[in-house]
């Protein structure tokens, strides 16, 4: 692979979100180094990519993508991962389901002088996932959302989770090309009990990698 350009990094936050790439068809090929951690590089269908843990949390998502991006000079960021529902969430009928946001809200933004969501001269929000395919709008915050009054000012907000924000951010600001899959874990004050949270996170995340490895293709 000496001298192939790597135009693409595929991000997950939660280590229970990893998949084994290799049962997918995936070749590893050699780690390489991130802000001094190890993180593998893949092929796939003679695509090379990296596989980035960024940590959970708006911050590390934040810090991993860009150093990515700048490092590697990247030109796609493709993040999977879990979501927590809203209340009019049809849990049941779409935790099988993945999801592809069309808007992206910072959920810990809030001022007297802009909308929620926006922060200071920066835009209400990130409509730039170029998968969407759904009018859905996904929240991010540095806090786990469990309660109704944690969002009572986002009724507006279909899904939430605590990355997808930073790596919708960090593409529009470096002019990369962004794909966000998301899928079900839970629904906000519903089945919270950890252990089914953890395998609805794993159980999802085996579709959403495939979805990103089909996706490499394409891109």
């Amino acid at each position: 692979m000496k001298n192939i350009k790597i135009k693409t990094a595929i991000f997950y936050a939660d280590k229970q979100e990893q998949v084994n790439l290799e049962l997918l068809g995936a070749k590893f090929i050699k780690n390489v180094s991130v802000l001094d951690l190890n993180f593998p590089v893949y092929e796939y269908k003679n695509i090379y990519f990296f596989y980035i843990h960024s940590q959970i949390g708006l911050i590390n998502s934040a810090i991993f993508a860009q150093t990515v991006a700048v490092k590697f000079l990247i030109t796609n960021i493709i993040n999977y991962g879990a979501c927590g529902g809203s209340s009019s969430i049809d849990f049941s009928k779409m935790k099988n389901q993945l999801i592809f946001p069309k808007r992206f809200y910072l959920l810990d933004a809030k001022t007297p002088w802009y909308e929620p969501g926006q922060l200071p001269f920066e835009p209400k929000f990130y409509e730039n996932n170029l998968i969407a395919d759904q009018n859905f709008n996904l929240g991010s915050s540095n806090s786990f959302i469990f309660e109704e009054n944690q969002v009572k000012d986002f009724q507006f907000v279909d899904f939430f989770d605590m990355e997808s924000f930073s790596f919708a951010q960090i593409s529009a600001k470096n002019s990369l090309n962004f794909y966000c899959i998301k899928y079900l874990s839970d629904k906000i004050g519903q089945n919270l009990d950890i252990s089914q949270v953890n395998f609805n996170i794993k159980q999802g995340a085996q579709s959403a990698a495939k979805y990103a490895l089909d996706l490499l293709e394409k891109i």
